[in-house]
C-alpha cells in the first residue's frame, strides 16, 4: 500500500486524538495549488503504519525555506523501489531497516546509491532493533546520512534530523546545478575553442601555403648555385631558419668586364625580413637598369651604392636594417672593389700562403642618417678565394666565444674546397633546425692553364 500525503499549514490534530488518517487535513491536489505552495518530498519506508502516522503528525507544521513537506508512504522496500525509480525529486528517505527481511532497508540503500546512482537524496535510517544493524558498522559500510533508533526520535529530535537532512540536500542540489551550469559553460567554451582552433589551423595552413609560395618567389631571385665567368667561379648556399629567409646573396654580370656580388643579412627572421630582401633585390636591379642605359654608374661604386641604399631605407621607413657586403670584380685586372655595411663575420680572403679576414668595422644600412661608406680594393691572386657568410654560420660552431669561432673558420677554410666540403669539415648539418638563416657565398679564382 502506497500513500501520498501533502501536509498543509492548516493541518490540525485534535487534543488527545489518536493518530489516524481521518483526523488529518490534507492540501488540495498539487496540480491546482497556487505556485507559492512548494514542497520538500519525503519518502517514509516502514512496515509499521503507526510510524507513518506519527511522522506525519510530528512534522505537520514543518517549514524550511518557505517549503512544507510532501510525504509518500511505502510499507516495504519492494514498494519503495518503483517510487524511487519514478520520482527524482525525493529529498529525504526515512528508512526502516527490518521490514520484509532483516536487511531490507540496507539492501534498499544499495539500490538507491548503486542501481539508481542517486547520490542526491538524503537517507536517514530509523530502526527499532539496533541490534540487528549496529550503528558503527552500518555507518561505515552504507552510504547513509544519519542513523537513529526510533525510541530516541522525539518530536524535537525528528524535526532537527529532517531539517539537517534537507539543508544538506538543498546545498548538494544547488552545487549540482552549479556544476551543470559550469559543465554547460565549459562545453560551450570547448566548442567555441574547437571552432577557433579549426579556424586557426586553417589560417596557419593558408599562412604556410603563402610562405611556401613566398619562398619559391624568393629563391627564384637567387643566382645560379654555380656561376663561371672565365677563371672566376661563384657558388653559394642559403638555408632559411623558417620558410623564408632574411639572408640574401647575389652575383651577376654588370657588363663584359665586371661582376657584381654581395651578401646581405636583414635584421630579424621570417616573412618581414624576407620582404626586405625583395626590396634590396629590386633596388639593385633598378641601379643595374640605370647602368645599362648609361644613366648612372653607381652600380660599380660599392660605397655609393651603400650610401644610396641607406638613404632609401630611411626615406621609406622600412624599420629594418641590412648588414651588407657589396663588391665589384674587374675580371681584367682581378681587382675587387668593395665596401662593407656591418656585414659580420668579415669576408675571409683565402690565399695559398696565408688566409686573413678583411676587417671592416662599419654600420648596417637603414640605421642612421648621414653614414658614409668607404671603398677598398684588393687583387685576387690565382688559386685564391673569397669566402662570405652570414652570422648564422657562427651560431652553429661549438666554440664558446666569437673569436674562437672566427679562428676555427679561418683554420678550416681552404681556397679550393667547395662550400659543401667546408660544412662537412665544420661538422655543420644544415638539414637540422637552424637558429638563424645560414648563407655562404664563395668566389674562387682558378689558375689560368691556358697561359
Amino acid at each position: 500500500m502506497i500513500q501520498d500525503h501533502s501536509v498543509s499549514e492548516s493541518s490540525q490534530l485534535s487534543a488527545g486524538a489518536e493518530p489516524a488518517d481521518e483526523v488529518m487535513v490534507f492540501a488540495d491536489d498539487p496540480e491546482v495549488m497556487p505556485a507559492e505552495h512548494l514542497y520538500w518530498t519525503v519518502l517514509i519506508v516502514d512496515d509499521d503504519p503507526e510510524i507513518h502516522q506519527v511522522t506525519l503528525l510530528t512534522l505537520r507544521d514543518f517549514n524550511f525555506q518557505n517549503h512544507k513537506l510532501k510525504f509518500i508512504s511505502a510499507y516495504s522496500a519492494a514498494e519503495a523501489k518503483p517510487i524511487l525509480a519514478s520520482n527524482n525529486d525525493i529529498a529525504l528517505v526515512l528508512l526502516d531497516v527490518v521490514m520484509e527481511t532483516d536487511d531490507a532497508g540496507l539492501t534498499l540503500v544499495h539500490y538507491i546509491r548503486d542501481t539508481l546512482q542517486n547520490q542526491l537524496v538524503r537517507i536517514v535510517l530509523r530502526t527499532g532493533q539496533p541490534g540487528q544493524a549496529p550503528e558503527q558498522k552500518v555507518v561505515q559500510d552504507y552510504d547513509i546520512n544519519d542513523y537513529r533508533a526510533k525510541t530516541e526520535l522525539t518530536v524535537q529530535r525528528l524535526t532537527t534530523t529532517v531539517l539537517s537532512a534537507l539543508r544538506a540536500y538543498n546545498a548538494i542540489v544547488e552545487l549540482a546545478k552549479l556544476n551543470e551550469t559550469l559543465e554547460a559553460k565549459v562545453q560551450a567554451r570547448t566548442a567555441e575553442l574547437a571552432v577557433a582552433n579549426q579556424q586557426l589551423q586553417q589560417s596557419l595552413a593558408e599562412l604556410e601555403a603563402g610562405e611556401r609560395a613566398g619562398k619559391q618567389v624568393q629563391f627564384k631571385m637567387l643566382p645560379p648555385v654555380s656561376f663561371q665567368f672565365g677563371e672566376y667561379q661563384f657558388s653559394h648556399v642559403l638555408y632559411p631558419s623558417a620558410y623564408m629567409s632574411g639572408d640574401f646573396v647575389d652575383y651577376f654580370n654588370a657588363d663584359e668586364n665586371h661582376v657584381v656580388f654581395y651578401i646581405a643579412d636583414v635584421s630579424g627572421h621570417g616573412v618581414a625580413s624576407a620582404f626586405v630582401t625583395v626590396y634590396l633585390k629590386r633596388f639593385i636591379s633598378s641601379c643595374y637598369e640605370q647602368y645599362q642605359r648609361a644613366a648612372a654608374d653607381t652600380l660599380l661604386d660599392p660605397a655609393a651604392m651603400l650610401s644610396s641604399l641607406n638613404t632609401e631605407l630611411l626615406r621609406e621607413n622600412i624599420t629594418k636594417y641590412i648588414a651588407l657586403f657589396y663588391a665589384v670584380l674587374d675580371t681584367r685586372t682581378a681587382t675587387i672593389t668593395y665596401a662593407n655595411a656591418g656585414a659580420y663575420p668579415w669576408p675571409l680572403l683565402l690565399e695559398p700562403e696565408q688566409s686573413r679576414y678583411l676587417e671592416l668595422k662599419s654600420t648596417p644600412v637603414g640605421m642612421f642618417d648621414e653614414i658614409s661608406y668607404q671603398n677598398h680594393s684588393l687583387t685576387l691572386p690565382p688559386d685564391s678565394g673569397l669566402l662570405l657568410c652570414s652570422d648564422g654560420l657562427l651560431d652553429l660552431l661549438p666554440q664558446q666565444g666569437t673569436e674562437q669561432k672566427m679562428q676555427c673558420l679561418l683554420e678550416k677554410s681552404a681556397a679550393d674546397a667547395s662550400i659543401e666540403a667546408l660544412l662537412q669539415t665544420l661538422a655543420v648539418d644544415p638539414d637540422n633546425t637552424l637558429p638563424d638563416d645560414l648563407t655562404i657565398m664563395k668566389l674562387y679564382r682558378q689558375q689560368d692553364c691556358s697561359k
